[in-house]
């Protein structure tokens, strides 16, 4: 038997929907994980950039706030991008305390092949679904997502020019 299998878990874990999706999560940051590693990103660097690329500049606290990164600890993965030439980080002007941050060219050339290799790598965990499973648990999950944080996760806004995400085609066909 493989060691991460382990032994049968509880019924009354096994049953409860909210143990089930925690497990389900884990699994599936291990496989992002894995795949920003290959490229020395972490996925709070990763989640940095693409807030950068989608939205613009912004300062280092509506960056933190956004993605729901602690304000100190977003320093270090800043520091980190900056250091790979992936970010700039300038001074406010108007408000030298501020730190805004923008994508260089050189994050997004990154970004666009670490989407790419997500892509390739996607579905991952969730292989052993349909497409049309992985859609509804998508569409499902956002719904539950939304009604908690509905600022965060409005369906379908997306700035002028930006491109839908992988499979939006087929969360879109199986949306009620």
């Amino acid at each position: 038997m493989d060691s991460s299998e382990g032994l049968l878990l509880p019924a009354a874990l096994r049953d409860r929907t909210s143990f089930v999706l925690i497990k389900l999560a884990a699994l599936a940051r291990q496989g992002c994980a894995g795949q920003l590693a290959a490229v020395g990103l972490s996925q709070h660097q990763h989640a940095i950039l693409c807030c950068l690329d989608e939205y613009g500049q912004a300062s280092q606290k509506v960056v933190a706030t956004r993605l729901g990164i602690d304000g100190g600890d977003i320093v270090a993965f800043v520091d980190g991008l900056q250091r790979a030439g992936l970010i700039t980080r300038e001074r406010d002007e108007r408000d030298r305390r501020r730190q805004i941050l923008g994508i260089s060219p050189t994050g997004r050339r990154l970004l666009r092949r670490v989407e790419k290799l997500m892509d390739a790598a996607e579905p991952g965990p969730l292989a052993a679904l349909t497409p049309q499973q992985r859609a509804l648990l998508h569409a499902c999950a956002t719904e539950v997502l939304a009604a908690d944080a509905p600022r965060s996760w409005v369906a379908g806004e997306r700035p002028a020019g930006a491109e839908r995400p992988a499979g939006a085609e087929r969360l879109a066909a199986v949306t009620p």
